[in-house]
């Protein structure tokens, strides 16, 4: 089993070699995908998909989304987005309302990216921790690990939580979770997530 993200920055923040040890390449830690539909469905290809972020910040969101809507096209998908006043409630997952609009503009699937932040660099030193966050309405938490050697100013690591719904039946059918290095530059960490997660699909034969 490969180690995760917090195993490998860990020891070596306990080398001091934290910044040189932690890869900027997203890390996939888990995927699923629904063996009803096998590993060479092409499920998604070609077909139209609607893409949406879930994520705290709104900037980061529509961000995140113009990056999902690029890289959906890129592996040979048609990407829409849900009509604007479209209606979301924040106590229960998205995925699921989006349903309605998606079937509404013919797409065959719901693309949902949930990003949250899950590891941080404050100045020189770290603070490292996969604790307190959530994916799609759900809870986890984990240990983490704190070295306050200077420097104030932290910069974040996203988790990506990649999920596919059918519309007709209404079930997932695919999801996986890529978890990025701490940096400063956003823009660049979400272009890197949602490829990996594009990446992911298709390795699992959804494109």
């Amino acid at each position: 089993m490969k180690p995760s993200v917090s195993l490998i920055c860990s020891a070596t923040i306990v080398g001091f070699t934290f910044l040189a040890g932690c890869t900027s390449v997203p890390r996939r830690e888990a995927q699923w995908i629904d063996p009803g539909i096998g590993t060479q469905s092409r499920f998604l290809q070609g077909e139209k998909i609607l893409v949406a972020c879930d994520t705290y910040d709104p900037a980061l969101r529509q961000i995140c989304q113009d990056r999902l809507s690029r890289d959906v096209l890129a592996k040979g998908a048609s990407p829409v987005t849900a009509p604007a006043g479209t209606t979301v409630l924040n106590d229960r997952e998205l995925d699921g309302q989006l349903i309605p609009a998606a079937a509404a503009l013919g797409a065959k699937a719901v693309f949902i990216v949930s990003l949250t932040p899950a590891t941080t660099i404050v100045g020189s030193g770290a603070s490292l921790g996969i604790g307190a966050f959530s994916f799609g309405g759900g809870g986890g938490g984990g240990v983490g690990l704190g070295i306050p050697i200077g420097g104030s100013r932290p910069d974040t690591g996203f988790a990506a939580n990649g999920r596919v719904t059918d519309v007709r039946s209404e079930r997932l059918v695919w999801t996986a979770t890529v978890i990025a290095a701490p940096s400063a530059d956003l823009e660049s960490q979400l272009d890197s997530l949602s490829r990996s997660l594009l990446d992911s699909a298709q390795e699992a034969g959804l494109f």
